[in-house]
């Protein structure tokens, strides 16, 4: 295993509690609760009326924050 792979790892290890499995983006997404917090806010400051307008990197970045506009993973895991 790489030296930056073994470095990940061991971040992950002592951050676990801080972690979530993202139940909605693809590939069993692992993300920290910060960063889960921040994409549902964003997505709530976004315009995610109409996720085709633009070109087609405007509609990955808004399909994507439009699956957290209304997640709870978050406030499910703290329970």
């Amino acid at each position: 295993m790489g030296d930056m792979q073994k470095k990940i790892n061991e971040w992950i290890t002592r951050n676990r509690q801080n972690m979530i499995r993202c139940p909605y983006q693809p590939g069993n997404l692992l993300i920290t609760k910060q960063s889960c917090q921040r994409r549902r806010i964003k997505a709530r400051q976004e315009d995610l009326a109409n996720v085709m307008k633009g070109d087609v990197m405007d509609f990955i970045y808004r399909q994507g924050l439009s699956i957290c506009l209304n997640c709870d993973a978050v406030e499910r895991k703290a329970a």
